[in-house]
């Protein structure tokens, strides 16, 4: 296990770094007379604070969240409440921050653990129908029914996924999750239907399928960011332009938030692209193997929902800027720009190797004291 959380540190750093100069790149034009833009600076900090988070989270015993797990819950379901209050700041129609921060970043750990306090409490339970699908929706019906209002519905689709996800390794029977699934699905189509802005996205996304696209078009047909995004993966090609010198990435809007990778891939190529996506890859096997080795039920759950979650997210971005899903606003773990995004995704980094540690001490019957990496091997040959 000392190499599993070696290698998800060695990988979650990568991108970290990656972040930094990419988005050092993408506001090259934005930076004016000064070395770097404020943008990169404020990006820097949260990635040391992010870090600072992670290393604390990997230190202390993951059990003290499964004792507060209600009281974090709580916490959650009242700032993403004071969010649609007139505490909140509505930014570009949607009312998502309040005090420069996003709670519904901060709901992705709030749900992943009170499901896990719910389906290790609740474990010889999780086979029926009652205290199995509808105990664990019931969690989830709150939180991700305040973020569709601010709204946000790419995040409500993925703590959706995630809860469903969660249901099946808590023990929930599969045939009583698919017709909750297949109702909530279409209740969010129906949702989709009825937003106007949500709709044009997927209409045009529909469109863009059936016919080549055109450039020309791309801004009246509202795909802009996505057409341009694949035309710097385009120019890119196998060796890209080099660092700082891509041109269409100026095309493509908030190019430093969700649409981050088609800069990589147009600066450095496809080996890069390639290997972003093989490095989440990696992170998605390491946090498979901590669940598996997880020394308890709220263990495996916690270390589940987080690997789900970060894997879920990258997927779902990968696939927007790659015209394979609709366009959404979803940043790139570890890498779009994002104080509290990051802070975050590094912070359930620490909480994943919180799970490994305390397997190590169970599995091997060794106490790891002050060592974030353990001391003893026991998945790997030496």
């Amino acid at each position: 296990m000392n190499r599993t959380i070696t290698t998800l540190l060695l990988a979650v750093g990568a991108l970290v770094a990656l972040s930094v100069a990419m988005l050092a790149s993408a506001t090259m034009l934005k930076q004016s007379d000064h070395l770097m833009h404020s943008w990169v600076q404020t990006q820097a900090i949260a990635c040391v604070i992010g870090f600072v988070v992670l290393a604390l989270a990997a230190r202390i015993d993951y059990h003290l969240l499964e004792r507060f797990a209600w009281p974090v819950y709580g916490v959650t379901v009242l700032l993403l409440a004071l969010t649609l209050s007139p505490l909140g700041k509505n930014m570009n129609g949607a009312q998502r921050w309040l005090f420069h921060t996003q709670p519904s970043e901060f709901a992705k750990l709030g749900l992943v653990v009170a499901l896990a306090w719910f389906g290790a409490r609740f474990q010889h339970r999780m086979g029926s129908f009652l205290s199995g699908v509808l105990g664990m929706a019931a969690i989830a019906a709150v939180p991700v029914a305040l973020i569709i209002v601010e709204p946000d519905k790419g995040t409500a689709a993925l703590l959706g996924v995630v809860t469903f996800l969660l249901m099946l390794v808590a023990g929930v029977r599969w045939q009583h999750v698919v017709i909750p699934a297949a109702v909530c699905a279409v209740g969010f189509a129906l949702l989709v239907s009825q937003s106007p802005y949500a709709k044009k996205r997927v209409t045009t996304w529909l469109d863009s399928m059936s016919r080549p696209v055109d450039r020309k078009d791309a801004d009246r047909d509202g795909n802009l960011q996505v057409n341009e995004s694949l035309y710097a993966l385009g120019a890119g090609g196998v060796s890209g332009t080099g660092l700082g010198r891509g041109a269409h990435k100026f095309n493509i809007p908030e190019q430093h938030t969700d649409f981050i990778f088609p800069v990589i891939g147009e600066e450095l190529g496809l080996p890069f692209t390639l290997g972003v996506v093989g490095v989440f890859v990696v992170i998605l096997v390491c946090g498979a193997s901590v669940t598996h080795s997880a020394p308890d039920t709220f263990g495996m759950l916690l270390a589940g929902g987080i690997t789900f979650l970060i894997a879920a997210q990258a997927a779902i971005n990968l696939c927007v800027v790659t015209a394979l899903l609709p366009n959404k606003g979803m940043p790139l773990p570890f890498v779009s720009r994002g104080g509290t995004g990051v802070v975050l995704m590094l912070g359930l980094t620490g909480l994943l190797v919180s799970v490994a540690r305390q397997g190590i001490t169970t599995g091997s019957r060794t106490r790891v004291s002050g060592d974030p990496f353990g001391t003893v091997d026991t998945d790997m040959p030496g």
